[in-house]
């Protein structure tokens, strides 16, 4: 059996193999590539100005119009770009850390164990006796034991810190998805990570009898108030507070975001405190093909009570299913890419008009506001859920999807008019519709 000094020892080792340089050179990568990027756009800019004074009729404008949507990929692909330099930073700084710690506990577990040889080496040669020999090494591997607890702590917090930005930059597109590194990780060692964060989040309640009392009585403001906790949230779940708005929402990066959408999803809804209204509800979906790609779509409303009627919201969703594949279980990827939906959603009263909050895009990735999922949760146990209306507006990539998915809600809302729901086209350019949902 492996001893308590060779466990630190191979954790340190395990840390100790991070390149905090390679992080660098990516970031460094990151931004470089960033500048050719906006030199490439500024290029195709000046060459679509000069095109423009001569360019004339339907092919001409077309022409110009693709070249004006080159240069604004080009921006979108120098703020991905800049963002995934930020997080092979962020992940480059949690490794420095790391193993510094690491080393200081080596260094203390050498230092032990020295001490712990000389005891029973004193023993070899006629010093001291058995019984103080054995008192010692309990009480010196006792002390190892505790560097080896402080050194598991030290790698789970690295270990969160790469989790949280690796699936920041494994949500990007292009380029960056080859500076991401290595496949996704899979769903069972996102769940051993957050099982094994579980006595972290223990340990800091333990020693704030405030955040205990909030844990008891589901007072996530409270809760949320802790920033190690807000932070622990964050990283594993996606959930944060909008300040600005008064609500909660979740970022882009969460872990939802890899488990997808599956229709059981509804059927716990009661498990978690959730009393809602929902699309879908009669088996019915909103869902639709596109002809050109054969990609499937589903859209997902909701609306309604939370956390055992002490909070209230709503939700759009926007997931995505491959051309011809299908499952029984009703799943869906979460929407990336081009195919993410940028949503202003708004909550109020549908008896007296007043509205609770409006989450624009809060959660997002960068500043281009589009996600799978919009989110608006407040915490307020006196506002009746069945009262609540959704009013949202979605912006598309172009307007063939657009209309494709207007179509399907108006379908829907006739065939389920006790929903009330009411769907209007609104621009092309962005391409985008408005509902008001007043079930």
């Amino acid at each position: 059996m492996s001893s308590v000094f060779d466990k630190i020892r191979r954790l340190h080792d395990q840390v100790a193999k991070g390149s905090t340089t390679d992080l660098d050179d990516r970031a460094r990568a990151c931004r470089a590539t960033k500048e050719a990027v906006l030199d490439a756009k500024s290029l195709v800019e000046a060459v679509r100005v000069q095109l423009a004074e001569g360019w004339q009729g339907g092919a001409g404008e077309s022409a110009l119009a693709s070249l004006a949507d080159f240069k604004k990929n080009r921006d979108d692909q120098a703020q991905d770009l800049e963002e995934s330099a930020k997080s092979f930073e962020v992940v480059r700084d949690a490794l420095a850390k790391a193993q510094g710690d690491a080393r200081s506990h080596l260094a203390d577990a050498e230092s032990l164990r020295q001490k712990l040889d000389g005891v029973w080496n004193d023993l070899s040669h006629g010093k001291g006796n058995i019984v103080f020999a054995w008192a010692q090494d309990k009480a010196i591997k006792a002390r190892a034991l505790v560097v080896l607890a402080d050194l598991e702590r030290v790698i789970l917090g690295y270990d969160a810190v790469l989790l949280a930005e690796g699936l920041k930059l494994r949500n990007k597109t292009g380029q960056i998805w080859e500076l991401a590194g290595s496949g996704k990780r899979n769903l069972a060692e996102i769940a051993a990570i957050m099982l094994r964060e579980i006595p972290g989040f223990a340990e800091l309640v333990k020693n704030d009898p405030r955040l205990k009392a909030a844990l008891l009585t589901g007072n996530w403001e409270l809760l949320l108030q802790n920033r190690e906790i807000a932070q622990k949230i964050y990283d594993y779940l996606g959930f944060k507070y909008v300040a600005d708005g008064d609500y909660y929402t979740t970022g882009e990066h969460s872990v939802q975001s890899f488990l997808g959408w599956h229709d059981l999803y509804d059927k716990l809804e009661k498990l978690i405190g959730a009393n809602l209204d929902k699309t879908g509800d009669d088996g019915d979906n909103m869902e639709f093909t596109d002809p050109k790609t054969g990609k499937q779509y589903r859209l997902e409303l909701w609306k309604g009570g939370y956390g055992f009627g002490g909070a209230f919201g709503g939700e759009v969703g926007f997931y995505t299913r491959e051309p011809g594949s299908s499952d029984p279980s009703g799943y869906f990827n979460a929407a990336q890419g081009d195919d993410q939906i940028k949503v202003t959603q708004t909550i109020y009263d549908k008896t007296t008009d007043e509205v609770y909050f409006t989450n624009d895009g809060q959660g997002a990735d960068g500043s281009d506001k589009k996600h799978f999922w919009n989110l608006g949760i407040r915490t307020d146990p006196n506002v009746d859920p069945s009262q609540l209306a959704q009013r949202a507006t979605i912006e598309v990539r172009d307007a063939g999807l657009r209309d494709q998915l207007y179509d399907e809600m108006t379908r829907w809302a006739a065939a389920h008019p006790d929903q009330h729901l009411t769907v209007t086209k609104t621009t092309d350019v962005p391409p985008a519709l408005s509902y008001t949902w007043e079930k």
